[in-house]
């Protein structure tokens, strides 16, 4: 088949309405982002790989789509924003007062394998929040998120909290080694209830027989204050203990501003824990059926570039949120319906003249030939 009849697996065109509605969606979304302050950067299409390399960590930046300039050096299209971000604010934003609130949009290049919604190109629109290390601004972060689902008409959404010392404090007190504790955290993410308990059995044979099977239970389902009540009987160690508190904070603040119903305690999710430092969440839609958007805190990030700083972030799909929207037809062509035509009859000075009116007084016209 002729290469010009086909596109590479993984990327998608969009025109008419489509094209008009992502464009909508990302116009509403950045508002909010604007009305918190998040100031927009716009970042390079592609840099350096060793600087994905160093945000991402070599196996997550082995998915890059990589190439070699005309000097010879390792250059990689971007896999997310996030390392670009760093970078910025360690190298460029040095003097500037904190903390610093950035925003962005745009296309992101990553090879995965192939899924039932594979996508090679996506766009993120995103948040770093970067000098503050309290609490409250990984609660701003959950407040613009779910703002920015509002603001689109989205009511069915759900955002799954947790924390990385949940997992870092119970494997440090069951004394695992690292490759136990990759394992660990691989039983605990894809929820595996009865290898989990094995895997107990047989690596931390010190664990009660109740305490074990009770953490068991709590990996395998969400909840609310009850999820906190469950994790509080079972847990012993002062960092799983304390990352609990901070979570019952948080939600407890969620609760008070009426928002408890979008919010919940996820204790199996233990993906991405290497990059993360203290909250973790996740965003989900159920019109779109899977993770649309995710963050966190990762203080750890910007020691790789300069001076380590707290930072905290979010990013969301555009395809997630476009495909999640509400009444998608009726919003296909926001503002754009009843266009009078301006018709060409041979006397182009008079038809352009009045489309030149039309124009000037902020209306939208259309030449129409026939």
């Amino acid at each position: 088949m002729s290469s010009l009849t086909k596109i590479p697996a993984g990327v998608q065109y969009f025109f008419d309405d489509e094209a008009k509605l992502r464009r909508f969606v990302e116009r509403r979304v950045m508002d909010v982002f604007d009305g918190w302050s998040y100031d927009e950067i716009i970042l390079p299409m592609f840099d350096y790989h060793d600087l994905f390399a160093r945000g991402m960590g070599a196996e997550q930046a082995g998915r890059t789509y990589r190439f070699v300039d005309r000097d010879g050096a390792l250059l990689a299209l971007r896999p997310e924003l996030t390392s670009l971000v760093a970078r910025t604010v360690a190298t460029r934003f040095v003097r500037r007062e904190r903390p610093v609130r950035l925003c962005y949009s745009g296309e992101v290049f990553r090879y995965d394998e192939p899924t039932e919604r594979a996508a090679r190109e996506f766009h993120q629109l995103g948040i770093e929040q970067i000098g503050e290390a309290g609490t409250a601004a990984d609660i701003e972060m959950l407040l613009v998120a779910a703002e920015a689902l509002a603001a689109l008409g989205v009511e069915d959404y759900r955002i799954a909290l947790s924390h990385v010392d949940f997992f870092n404090g119970v494997a440090t007190f069951l004394e695992l080694s690292a490759a136990d504790r990759a394992v660990l955290r691989e039983l605990i993410d894809h929820r595996n209830s009865h290898s989990l308990d094995e895997f107990l059995q047989l690596r931390a044979p010190q664990m009660e027989e109740e305490r074990r099977r009770g953490f068991c239970r709590l990996t395998q389902t969400a909840g609310k204050e009850d999820a906190l009540e469950r994790a509080r009987a079972v847990l012993l160690d002062s960092k799983s203990r304390a990352a609990i508190e901070q979570l019952g904070e948080i939600y407890a603040v969620l609760a008070s501003l009426g928002l408890a119903e979008h919010f919940d305690i996820d204790l199996g999710d233990a993906g991405g824990l290497e990059y993360y430092t203290g909250l973790t969440f996740k965003v989900y839609v159920r019109a779109w059926g899977a993770e649309i958007g995710g963050g966190g805190r990762y203080d750890n990030l910007l020691a790789n570039f300069g001076a380590a700083e707290p930072a905290v972030g979010f990013s969301i799909s555009l395809d997630g949120l476009v495909g999640a929207l509400p009444n998608r037809g009726e919003r296909a062509r926001p503002g754009e319906s009843g266009v009078p035509a301006v018709k060409l009859d041979g006397d182009f000075a008079r038809v352009f003249g009045e489309a030149r009116e039309r124009r000037s007084r902020g209306d939208k016209v259309k030449i129409q030939s026939r």
